[in-house]
């Protein structure tokens, strides 16, 4: 391309349309150059979570114990979540 005289002005030289048909490379070619690589780390980072623990087993529920010398008394939860004993 032959030089264009640059005029003593603030404005850029223009350039023909015919030579921009051979630009290549800028911005687009670098990032389309890391996207393997992006979507290599996005694979990864989705590849798998751990599993979800089991749930806990469950607890009984507290029961108090209730002795008369030494032995241990039948107990009968109520409605209201009281205990009673039998008395015989």
């Amino acid at each position: 391309m032959p030089a264009k005289p640059i005029a003593p002005s603030d404005e850029l030289a223009t350039l023909d349309t015919a030579d921009l048909a051979r630009v290549t490379g800028g911005a687009g070619d670098d990032l389309s150059a890391m996207l393997p690589i992006m979507m290599m780390m996005m694979r990864n980072r989705s590849a798998g979570a751990p599993a979800a623990p089991p749930p806990a087993a469950a607890v009984p529920p507290w029961q108090p114990t209730i002795t008369v010398d030494g032995v241990p008394q039948q107990l009968t939860q109520s409605s209201t979540g009281s205990f009673t004993t039998t008395s015989g």
